[in-house]
């Protein structure tokens, strides 16, 4: 299993100044690179891999969306090495034009989490230097937390994640760069 999902504690570095896509650098606390994705700007449809390095040989996790242009589309995860569901993620379109909010389901398509944003994504959508805020709602279990800080080329977004906590690292993982890409797109 990789580095990256044994770790409570993570940054993702995204550089805000890109003309053809995004890169996604997942580091541990030190800014060692323990997992990476790139994205092609103008993609219609989302399939996005998280890889464990810049080589881009091993992927770790998959997302692939269902549909095109689509704000409340759903984003199916996988596991690229056997091709297992591990869930997917369906973004609530009337709810995130305030605050990002995300249903997180099951393999068979049951909700059993959330993604929401804890600060005002419409008022992040006109000043990009505002950081966001995020958590993770599992029922009976304390938040995973998902905070951006910024300086002007460089986002950083750390992840926390409390120690022993059941959520699949490999979903977490996956929302965390689902929504770093998306709000990238939205920039």
């Amino acid at each position: 299993m990789s580095q990256l999902f044994q770790m409570d504690n993570y940054v993702i570095r995204t550089k805000l100044l890109r003309i053809f896509g995004g890169a996604f650098y997942f580091e541990d606390l030190e800014g060692n690179v323990v997992a990476y994705s790139k994205q092609k700007r103008f993609k219609l449809k989302e399939d996005i891999v998280l890889y464990t390095d810049e080589s881009c040989t091993v992927p770790l996790v998959q997302i692939k969306a269902r549909s095109v242009f689509d704000l409340a589309t759903t984003y199916d995860i996988f596991s690229p090495q056997d091709g297992t569901n591990l869930g997917s993620a369906k973004r609530q379109a009337l709810k995130s034009i305030l605050k990002d909010s995300w249903t997180i389901n099951d393999p068979a398509g049951n909700p059993y989490a959330t993604f929401v944003e804890d600060s005002i994504a419409i008022l992040r959508r006109f000043i990009p230097y505002i950081p966001a805020k995020y958590h993770f709602e599992v029922p009976g279990q304390p938040e995973i937390l998902m905070q951006q800080r910024f300086n002007p080329l460089i986002k950083r977004t750390q992840i926390s994640i409390p120690p022993g906590h059941p959520l699949d690292r490999r979903v977490i993982a996956a929302i965390a760069l689902l929504s770093s890409a998306i709000e990238g797109r939205q920039g």
